[in-house]
């Protein structure tokens, strides 16, 4: 009789399920989901920018802006990199929001009128957006600019130009963490 210590077992299920799942050896950018682990295998090709808000080289109304880039694969919540372009780079909260379609994310900004902008994406040499492989994002750029319309004022207003849903806000938790509520009493 073969005795296997307690501490191989995780080790020898996971090694199970990896030969009798073949979804694993697969190439996608969708991860796969075992309890309490992610596993995503490399794409094919590196993650790239879809679609902007503002669209490229368009004009849009200043003040509250949703500044929203989306790429083609999911991607990692915790990496970005906005960077200043060729232009002027819009005012902006230092974190943005990956939305839950975990392509797009989304980015609070102000924008004055009459301004050219310029926005980099993955503009350092490391770092920044990345699938959920690990993968680099391929570095793009986005330049728009700001009219002399009427200007946004609100959040609401400004997700509703970027095509935005009442829960696709770009705020990370629009809530006042419990320490700052019982601080408060």
């Amino acid at each position: 009789m073969i005795r296997t210590p307690v501490s191989a077992l995780p080790v020898l299920a996971l090694t199970a399920i990896a030969l009798a799942t073949p979804v694993l050896g697969q190439t996608t950018s969708s991860p796969t989901r075992l309890t309490g682990i992610t596993v995503a295998a490399p794409a094919p090709t590196l993650p790239k920018v879809v679609a902007t808000y503002p669209a490229e080289g368009k004009s849009v109304a200043p003040g509250a802006l949703i500044l929203k880039v989306t790429f083609d694969q999911k991607m990692d919540p915790d990496g970005w990199d906005y960077a200043k372009g060729a232009d002027a780079y819009p005012q902006c909260l230092a974190r943005p929001r990956l939305l839950p379609d975990e392509k797009t994310f989304v980015l609070l900004c102000t924008a004055p009128s009459q301004g050219k902008f310029s926005v980099a994406f993955n503009a350092s040499p490391a770092g920044g957006f990345e699938n959920l492989a690990g993968q680099r994002a391929t570095p793009a750029a986005l330049t728009f600019s700001t009219d002399d319309a009427t200007a946004l004022v609100t959040i609401p207003d400004a997700m509703k130009a970027a095509g935005l849903k009442p829960d696709e806000g770009p705020v990370m938790d629009p809530k006042p963490a419990a320490g700052a509520v019982q601080a408060t009493r």
